[in-house]
């Protein structure tokens, strides 16, 4: 059940309408999750100051069911590379600074036990978060239950 919260000082306007399904339907292929279970949630026009940047920039944050199997240090960086290219792709970002990507993506392999991390590639950033089961919600009951009893 992946779910992707987009902080962005873009305007709304600037966002394609059907950027929110492109992006589940994108979810749902990295993670193997029913489409029916990806959200995508944009805060667009927010005041975001991010140091010696200017110009548009989009903080996101990626929230997974602890178990799935689909996150871990190597993992995020693969779906790091899909996440920021189609995000960047769809919302007009440029990708001058792709070069200095590929060195920070090298060092990050290096923390194998990081569980958490973010993944900065120009002006975005992804935080890979892991939740409970226990403390994530679906329909009107918990995921770990839902799971349990969808028989």
């Amino acid at each position: 059940m992946p779910i992707l919260q987009i902080d962005t000082n873009l305007s709304m306007t600037n966002v394609p309408l059907d950027f929110t399904v492109k992006t589940c339907e994108l979810m749902a292929d990295v993670f193997e999750s029913p489409i029916k279970f990806c959200v995508v949630h944009i805060n667009p026009d927010q005041e975001i100051y991010w140091y010696g940047l200017d110009g548009p920039c989009v903080l996101g944050t990626l929230k997974l069911v602890r178990g799935s199997g689909k996150i871990s240090p190597e993992q995020n960086i693969i779906h790091a590379e899909k996440l920021v290219k189609h995000i960047s792709d769809n919302l007009n970002l440029t990708n001058k600074k792709y070069k200095h990507i590929q060195l920070l993506f090298i060092k990050i392999q290096c923390f194998k036990y990081i569980t958490r991390f973010s993944i900065y590639y120009f002006s975005i950033s992804i935080s890979f978060v892991e939740q409970d089961a226990d403390n994530v919600t679906i329909f009107n009951t918990t995921v770990s239950n839902f799971l349990e009893n969808k028989n």
